[in-house]
């Protein structure tokens, strides 16, 4: 496995070389942002070997790193390869200090912005401005690189009775519309999965472990 992962890193070292790019982030997160990732999704367990449901990976031309929490310290000596990844605390060792002291200044680090939030990337903007440069990707590398990736899971949805969930789904929209106006806002966009779920009384197996469908 340990093999499979020093092809995959170096695949991606000759994509930011093509590229003229000097790192990329790749969280665990994909582009619903949640916690629990369908297969297809598992980028970083892809390029990485890792399997937890936290994490975030930094590859650059010459060295890498991978990021997670204390409940990951002995699973990830386990399944990701010290030779190839330095082992790094996700919050108190977070990534983005990691970039700035370990790339010159100048630097050009690509990210994909589905995987993140406004918040990180505000963020992110803050703390990197004039010392990194960020890259917004229009495709994601991992994506073209991983030849066998498995297709979607697209389950039936399953619309539940009424008196299953206490509430209808219509009267659920009343309610909210009703915020919006309380608010003086025109619209609210909803993008996590199970509010989505909440608000349609739907269900479904897209993810394995939550019942939802990826919308």
């Amino acid at each position: 496995m340990h093999n499979i992962t020093a092809e995959r890193v170096a695949a991606a070292r000759t994509w930011l070389e093509t590229n003229n790019l000097d790192a990329v982030i790749i969280p665990h997160e994909d582009e619903y942002l949640g916690e629990y990732v369908p297969a297809h999704n598992e980028r970083l367990h892809w390029l990485t070997g890792f399997t937890g449901s936290a994490g975030a990976a930094v590859i650059t031309r010459e060295t890498a790193a991978i990021f997670v929490d204390g409940r990951y310290t002995v699973q990830v000596r386990k399944q990701v390869p010290a030779e190839l990844f330095e082992y790094r605390h996700l919050i108190e060792e977070p990534a983005l200090d990691w970039i700035i002291n370990s790339l010159p200044q100048g630097s050009k680090v690509a990210f994909d912005p589905r995987m993140h939030t406004a918040a990180w990337l505000k963020g992110a903007q803050a703390k990197l401005a004039e010392k990194v440069e960020l890259t917004t990707l229009s495709a994601n590398p991992i994506d073209a690189l991983w030849s066998d990736r498995p297709e979607p899971v697209v389950s039936d949805i399953r619309l539940m009775a009424t008196d299953a969930v206490g509430q209808s789904s219509e009267s659920k929209r009343a309610e909210i519309a009703g915020l919006l106006k309380a608010k003086g806002a025109d619209a609210a966009i909803l993008t996590e999965l199970d509010s989505i779920c909440w608000l349609l009384n739907i269900r479904g197996l897209d993810v394995s472990r939550l019942p939802v469908v990826l919308s």
